[in-house]
């Protein structure tokens, strides 16, 4: 295990030529004990057929593929003919009920997701089709059916014409958040917009709250907010369209709901927040397989936890945890993988690790939830306790599920303790290039009972 300050100063910190750390201190940090299969649950959900040629039902950042309140589950994603599907289950029981839009989109570009939002005033939010291009956003009238979506609507109407990556996060007293993109790859912007269930209206927060400044663009990985209702955000840098440019690892937490931001020592951080700001956590050289977008989550404290994947000491890309403990933070590596690649390119790329999710349990168990071809390219999880020395490896589902990323209803696990998992195989060519593979049945997979 290796420690780093609160904040790192750019001016002083040297650039690692491997973002390698050995995987125990030494110091009689405990190893996590057997978790046999049968101290979970696995239970599987089926949805309905989907697109499944690219990766666009099973990208990393659809935030969220999934979401719920203490009585529904709402589902969505892109059927065999473009069309969107929205989906709705009682938690309690039963049948999802089904509807397909009268919304197609251009399916062959994975970055074009489709995602949902839901609010304190009982409104779904919708947002998809993008890549570079005007906002596409709706939301239900409040009517009998829950699937009224109305019509296509502005959010604000600031820098709203070159949209990627939409993603709605929700509050803890029912306001939601929605990050997005405005500009292009090496040359881009993170937005945020705020949504208030008390006069039903966005407003914007932050236009931009991360400026690449015309020479990189900034990927972040999921953001939360804690229990304590602090938002939290990490990012890396891209310094061109080409993946290999990635490198160096952020963080910045707001104590305000978005208006202004400090780093993890808690000095204040002028906004927009720049690659010269006080923020970086962990320094990656470009060149290190260093892989954009991937998730934060925090623990019982607030602390954040951040997963990622880049190369390890004999240059295989391997997957880490880094975590701040309220004083410092630390890394170690997750995975002992043994298969090489290169991460470079543009576009939507075949790669055969999926980027990381993290789910953070309320007894401290860190959950780093995967899919490896090198595994047999099922779903796989890394779990380990404080202090995150020792991890094991738990192989849920063996069935082979292409280049498949997870994501996960962010609200059923912090209330529920249920990690419920949007699952569909799906196959991917390099640069956009569209496969033969046919559509396949999206389901739900839950597991209960993690510790």
């Amino acid at each position: 295990m290796r420690n780093f300050p609160a904040s790192v100063n750019l001016a002083t910190t040297l650039l690692l030529t491997s973002c390698a750390i050995p995987t125990g201190d030494g110091h009689g940090s405990l190893a996590l004990p057997e978790i046999p299969e049968s101290h979970f649950a696995v239970h599987e959900i089926p949805l309905g057929q989907a697109y499944a040629a690219t990766e666009i039902n099973a990208t990393i950042f659809r935030v969220e593929a999934l979401v719920s309140d203490g009585n529904f589950q709402y589902a969505t994603y892109y059927d065999p003919s473009r069309h969107i599907v929205v989906a709705r289950r009682a938690l309690s029981g039963g049948a999802w009920d089904l509807r397909t839009l009268a919304i197609t989109a251009n399916v062959s570009d994975a970055h074009n997701e489709v995602v949902l939002g839901l609010s304190g005033d009982g409104l779904l939010h919708l947002s998809y089709d993008h890549h570079d291009s005007p906002l596409r956003y709706q939301h239900s009238t409040g009517g009998a059916d829950w699937a009224d979506l109305g019509a296509a609507l502005p959010m604000t109407g600031r820098l709203e014409t070159r949209v990627t990556y939409p993603s709605f996060i929700p509050g803890r007293h029912g306001e939601l958040f929605f990050f997005y993109r405005d500009g292009q790859s090496g040359n881009g912007r993170l937005c945020l917009n705020r949504y208030n269930p008390a006069t039903h209206a966005w407003s914007v927060m932050q236009s931009p709250l991360v400026e690449g400044a015309g020479q990189s663009s900034p990927y972040w990985c999921r953001p939360e907010i804690s229990a304590d209702g602090v938002l939290h955000l990490a990012w890396c840098w891209r310094d061109s369209a080409n993946a290999a440019t990635n490198h160096d690892i952020y963080y910045a937490r707001s104590h305000d709901g978005g208006k202004t931001w400090e780093n993890s020592a808690g000095t204040v951080l002028g906004v927009p927040l720049t690659a010269q700001s006080d923020a970086r956590v962990l320094a990656i050289a470009k060149g290190q397989n260093l892989i954009n977008q991937c998730s934060l989550a925090t623990d019982a404290q607030g602390h954040p936890h951040i997963a990622y994947y880049c190369n390890g000491p004999d240059g295989v890309p391997q997957y880490f945890h880094l975590w701040f403990d309220g004083t410092q933070w630390s890394t170690q590596q997750v995975s002992q993988r043994t298969l090489t690649f290169s991460l470079g390119g543009i576009g939507t790329l075949k790669i055969p690790m999926s980027r990381p999710e993290l789910a953070i349990s309320r007894s401290g168990t860190a959950y780093v939830i995967t899919r490896d071809a090198e595994f047999g390219g099922g779903l796989r999880l890394y779990a380990a306790r404080p202090p995150y020395a020792h991890w094991q490896a738990m192989d849920v589902l063996a069935e082979p599920l292409g280049e498949w990323e997870p994501t996960y209803d962010l609200a059923r696990w912090q209330r529920d303790g249920i990690l419920s998992l949007f699952v569909l195989p799906v196959k991917q060519g390099n640069n956009e290039i569209v496969t033969d593979f046919p559509p396949q049945i999206a389901r739900v997979l839950e597991l209960s009972g993690l510790e």
